[in-house]
């Protein structure tokens, strides 16, 4: 499957009138899910960005990931292969490789239909405070609708952001390997 997803980072108060938004327009809280990340290998992409595997602890739902980024249509798009572990298999990892990097954040969760609509509260090693991001995405397994698919996330933003012009975050990996 390939991760159609665009991550915005957000003030405390932009996030705070985010959550109001989402309240007004109907879109129902899923709850919140603390989230432990651990990136065991990065790689760096001849389509730029790092190729990545991941094991992550999602409130006692353990997770292995592997996203590697692909160029369609002269863009770039990540597709990830993910499934479930035991919890044997995690803490196997843990131990295999102790320098991975490590990023904790808790997701909060809302139901916007179409979209998977999350706001990560996320306190790197590198930053004195937590961070917050906004991230929409959908899920997509034919690569003829990725471009059309990354648009529809874009304008969505956008209009939710209320704003035309989107900047986006780098990956978690990114912004704490590279301390940005």
């Amino acid at each position: 499957m390939y991760e159609v997803e665009i991550k915005i980072e957000l003030s405390e108060s932009q996030k705070d009138t985010l959550v109001s938004t989402f309240k007004d327009r109907g879109y129902t809280s899923k709850g919140n899910t603390p989230q432990n990340d651990y990136y065991i290998e990065a790689k760096a992409s001849p389509y730029g960005g790092f190729d990545l595997k991941r094991y992550r602890n999602e409130a006692g739902t353990f997770i292995y990931t592997e996203k590697v980024w692909e160029i369609i249509e002269g863009k770039q798009f990540r597709k990830e292969t993910e499934r479930n572990v035991s919890k044997e298999e995690f803490d196997k990892a843990l131990i295999d490789f102790p320098n991975a990097v490590k990023i904790i954040k808790d997701r909060a969760w809302y139901d916007a239909g179409r979209i998977s609509l999350t706001i990560d509260s996320v306190k790197f090693d590198h930053s004195a405070s937590v961070r917050y991001f906004i991230e929409a995405e959908i899920g997509v397994t034919d690569k003829a609708e990725l471009t059309k698919t990354k648009d529809e996330i874009k304008y969505f933003l956008q209009e939710i952001l209320n704003t035309t012009e989107l900047v986006e975050a780098p990956g978690m990996f990114t912004m704490a390997f590279e301390k940005k």
